[in-house]
């Protein structure tokens, strides 16, 4: 019998009624060190005298384990009073935190640590695309989740409604559309973008200026773009005629230079939608001045969708003539770069044959027929209807439930086409309502399970949804059949397979959006004039650095200290010169080496971090230093009382944020926590708003300028930014010890390396179980971490670690 059950029942077993053993232990402490100032007379939101003893309830539990996290890190009783006796506090403290952990496996082991939770709108999306073989974005049509959660697949924290059904069916619908593709086949070959002599590109080659024209041209051998604000209606796709037939991979191919260019110059090109209204950079290729360069892209597009060429990174002309001003006289008289588009083409959809696989694979065994008449293709059946339904979801239940399938669980699925489709109604349209309804059913939406171990299957799924996101693939259904995948070495060996796969990729990214707060790189937009050099480009390089970041530490198995320090990062020529690195090309990010005063390496001073954690025109060291506090150490302080008003900074630079916040400290109830929160904001103060080295503000400067007008000014050397105060980096720890700026301040958050080995196990342990760390767990988090230090808390020991504990491997 595993040892981890035998603990939680013998401790089960041994549990007084209601949990209340810890009043005696409890009651000598509480009269001595708190009922003065927390009873029925006393104007609190804790009151001893009233508080329930009864640690099933659950309220009551959540307020002991409160109460005993307050008291054992000494913030209760408050710093000036009188301290407790430590014999009686410990005393107390034992029992207490006996009784909580003994209440917390009881309830673990009746319910089991997590309660049933649903797919997530990303999983949602990767599990039908890999069953279904497609590619389309069917998150867009789910309600957004919970943000009061870190990660989106806490169950505690999610919840379901009519409008989830509802939004389900619309999802499952436009999978199965996409699936089901019997439409004719597409023209062969490729569709050359004539962009110079296209009837509707070239008309603005002499429209008047006052209408939008002369901002391109052409030359004898290429077509001519400058102003990216041009673009998205010149250049883009849907306007030259082209229409994506259907959805699926597509090739870009085109051979671009610079114009007029005397520095790299970027090839940009972007994918957009009118009906969502979305806009992405989806290629980014620099080009040398002097040279040509020919670029190819494959992209996944979805009819409606569409894209555009556009130069990036353009200098402006020396003498700060912009192409719009009457006297420069358009494109053919402007003197700044832009990007000359030599040839452009696009093929596609990349299908192998057509009907394409994925809907030869839906419907596997059934005859698919071309109609000459009808200009379509067609499904007929061979046999009774029923016994090819059977078929397809006798083959695509055991994926979607991620489990084997009884077949009279599979029947109740085929049923449901016979009331609603007539004998002689095609395959592939009587099979969409038992797919429609099995791909909304609580068996695909949801995780389940009993209390206690996973079995093998459950294990799978976990396993799978932690990594990819997605479905166990072949050979972990083969290792669950055979019921292997228990065994500990098997499973190591699968953690490392699944880490190996570019699938991890998905891992990466949703741990980083909901651990760092990376999703909300978006939720600013930094003030084009005093941060004009912030853009797409900039900003995926930002992202890029931080997920290959992680997987560098995860495929090394480096160091957790890595996540305070280190002497590596990685950029690419547009993050090295924001970053202020030299001789760095290319937009390829890689690998580089730090010097040893750098203020660079770790995960505070990434310029990721450093703009999720600004407002776009300033910087709070009271937000970073809670994203320190919360994200990195894993010791989030206590929100503040009502009473206190938020700070208000002075964006005229006339007073410092760091005056500002004095006047909090000055508030009994806010220096306590202020005393940890800004220090490590006070250090960050030296990097802006979108994460560059700074030893003075930026202020806004006068008038009212557009970000062209200032890109030019600014290229000729008048920035119509001011200066502002200078930066003061410096300040205290809570324990006292001095620091003038990042570099000292991080090598004393070194110090705490443990504590941050801790948060991050802690956080996987969240995100790999879909349930917050319990009192209970907190004994297997610090097992973990007692097993890891002698190496360092090496990153991928610690991820393995959690796969094989008693967290992960029970529900």
């Amino acid at each position: 019998m595993n040892r981890s059950i035998v603990i939680i029942l013998l401790l089960v077993i041994g549990l007084p009624a209601h949990g209340q053993a810890f009043k005696d232990a409890l009651a000598p402490l509480v009269e001595a060190s708190c009922i003065d100032c927390h009873d029925a007379d006393t104007d609190t939101p804790l009151n001893f005298e009233k508080i329930g003893h009864d640690l099933s309830d659950a309220v009551t539990f959540r307020q002991w384990v409160k109460i005993f996290d307050r008291v054992d890190k000494g913030e209760m009783p408050p710093k000036k009073k009188k301290r407790p006796n430590p014999i009686l506090k410990n005393k107390a403290l034992t029992a207490l935190e006996a009784d909580l952990r003994t209440a917390n496996l009881k309830q673990q082991a009746a319910q089991g640590r997590v309660a049933a939770r649903r797919l997530t709108r990303l999983e949602f999306e990767y599990t039908l695309q890999d069953i279904l073989g497609i590619g389309g974005n069917l998150k867009r049509h789910l309600p957004p989740e919970n943000t009061s959660a870190k990660f989106a697949n806490v169950a505690e924290k999610q919840g379901i409604s009519p409008v989830h059904i509802r939004s389900y069916l619309t999802a499952v619908d436009a999978a199965l559309d996409e699936a089901i593709a019997l439409g004719p086949k597409p023209r062969a070959g490729g569709r050359d973008m004539d962009y110079r002599n296209n009837r509707y590109s070239s008309m603005w080659f002499d429209r008047p200026m006052r209408n939008g024209g002369q901002t391109v041209m052409r030359t004898d051998d290429a077509y001519v773009m400058f102003s990216y604000r041009s673009e998205p209606f010149v250049a883009r796709s849907d306007y030259m005629g082209y229409h994506f037939p259907y959805p699926g991979l597509y090739r870009i191919t085109a051979q671009g230079s610079g114009y007029q260019a005397k520095s790299t110059i970027g090839f940009g090109l972007y994918k957009a939608s009118d009906k969502h209204g979305n806009t992405e950079l989806i290629g980014n290729f620099e080009i040398m001045p002097g040279k040509s360069r020919k670029i190819e892209l494959t992209q996944y597009f979805e009819p409606g969708e569409f894209f555009f060429p556009a130069g990036l990174n353009l200098n402006v002309a020396p003498d700060g003539k912009m192409i719009y001003m009457m006297r420069v006289k358009g494109a053919r008289g402007y003197k700044g770069e832009g990007l000359a588009i030599k040839w452009l083409k696009i093929e596609g959809p990349l299908e192998e044959e057509w009907p394409p696989t994925r809907t030869r694979n839906l419907l596997t065994g059934v005859p698919i027929i071309w109609l000459p008449k009808h200009s379509i293709y067609w499904t007929h059946p061979t046999k009774e209807p029923k016994e090819h339904l059977r078929d397809v979801v006798k083959r695509l239940a055991p994926k979607a439930f991620r489990r084997p399938v009884a077949d009279a669980e599979i029947e109740s699925f085929v049923s449901l086409a016979k009331p609603h489709h007539p004998k002689d109604q095609p395959m592939h349209k009587m099979v969409r309502a038992p797919l429609r309804a099995m791909f909304s059913s609580p068996q695909f939406l949801f995780h389940g399970g009993q209390p206690g171990l996973l079995d093998d299957h459950a294990l799978a799924s976990r396993l799978s949804y932690f990594l990819w996101k997605t479905l166990p693939d072949a050979e972990l259904v083969r290792l669950a059949n055979d019921k292997k995948l228990t065994q500990a070495k098997v499973l190591t060996a699968q953690v490392d397979r699944m880490l190996n796969d570019p699938r991890s990729n998905r891992f990466i990214n949703d741990f980083l959006d909901g651990w760092l707060h990376l999703s909300d790189i978006d939720a600013t937009t930094p003030d084009p004039t005093l941060y004009p050099e912030y853009d797409n480009e900039l900003r995926q390089a930002m992202l890029a650095e931080t997920r290959l970041y992680l997987r560098e530490l995860l495929a090394k198995n480096l160091a957790a200290r890595n996540f305070i320090k280190s002497d590596f990062s990685f950029v690419n020529r547009r993050l090295a010169r924001h970053y202020g690195m030299a001789n760095i090309s290319g937009e390829k990010m890689r690998r580089v080496a730090l010097p040893p005063d750098s203020v660079r390496g770790g995960l505070m001073t990434q310029a990721s971090i450093l703009k999720v954690t600004a407002n776009g025109t300033l910087t709070s060291p009271v937000k970073r230093g809670h994203w320190v506090l919360a994200s990195l150490l894993g010791t989030p302080p206590q929100p503040p009382p009502p009473t206190i008003s938020a700070l208000e900074p002075d964006i005229r630079g006339a007073v410092t944020i760091r005056e500002t916040l004095a006047k909090h400290r000055d508030v009994a109830s806010c220096a306590s926590c202020h005393q940890h929160i800004d220090p490590p904001g006070f250090a960050l103060e030296s990097f802006d708003p979108i994460g560059g080295f700074r030893q003075r503000y930026r202020t806004p400067g006068k008038g009212d300028w557009t970000k062209e007008r200032y890109l030019a000014a600014h290229h000729l050397g008048h920035p119509l930014y001011r200066w502002g105060l200078d930066v003061d980096a410096s300040g205290s720890t809570a324990s006292g010890e001095k620091f003038r700026g990042i570099r000292r301040f991080r090598d004393l958050l070194l110090r705490q390396e443990e504590q941050v080995a801790r948060n991050f196990v802690s956080q996987l342990i969240t995100f790999a179980t879909g349930g917050e760390v319990q009192f209970a767990d907190r004994a297997e988090v610090e097992q973990i971490l007692a097993s890891a230090k002698a190496d360092g808390y090496l990153v991928r020991d610690l991820l393995h670690a959690v796969v094989q504990s008693r967290l992960f491997l029970n529900k």
